[in-house]
């Protein structure tokens, strides 16, 4: 369910610059895929999950740690550093977005869908959970690693069904 969760709001974070603001400041997604290794110079891939292998190795070669998908599908990354940093490299390797490099426009439905999941996560003990930035969600570290988030997630699955696509 955390993949769900997750994974429905980063792919919308991962695209769409979701590196810290400042220098100080650390942001958590988690993206949804799994794959054998390949490298980042080959064509794109029809299969997410190579496709989001192929993104983070990507990642790395432009300069944003960021580890390949672990046995279950999922990816973390923590933005540490200057937003334009993270930006350069998510359009160097825009072609191995889990989009496809599609920018997710501001969707009305999606800001409201997310903005429930929020305050349902909220309102199930992760308090630091934040609200969406248009149709795009943020997960700060605090709630990424808050304790009461898994209990959080398994009260709130409909409205993470509802905020957008995920793995399972």
């Amino acid at each position: 369910m955390r993949r769900r969760i997750l994974g429905a709001i980063a792919f919308t974070l991962v695209l769409t610059g979701c590196g810290s603001g400042d220098e100080g400041g650390a942001d958590v997604a988690s993206v949804s895929g799994a794959g054998k290794q390949t490298t980042a110079g080959a064509p794109p891939s029809a299969d997410p999950q190579e496709k989001a292998l192929k993104f983070a190795q990507c990642m790395r070669e432009n300069g944003v740690d960021m580890p390949d998908p672990d046995a279950g599908g999922k990816m973390t990354m923590t933005f540490g550093g200057p937003q334009e940093k993270v930006q350069a490299a998510q359009e160097a390797c825009r072609q191995y977005a889990p989009s496809g490099g599609q920018q997710i426009r501001n969707d009305p439905e999606m800001a409201e869908n997310l903005r429930k999941l929020a305050q349902c996560m909220r309102d199930n003990g992760v308090e630091s959970y934040p609200d969406p930035e248009g149709s795009m969600m943020r997960i700060t570290q605090e709630a990424a690693e808050d304790p009461d988030l898994k209990a959080a997630e398994q009260k709130c699955q409909k409205e993470s069904a509802a905020a957008g696509p995920g793995g399972s």
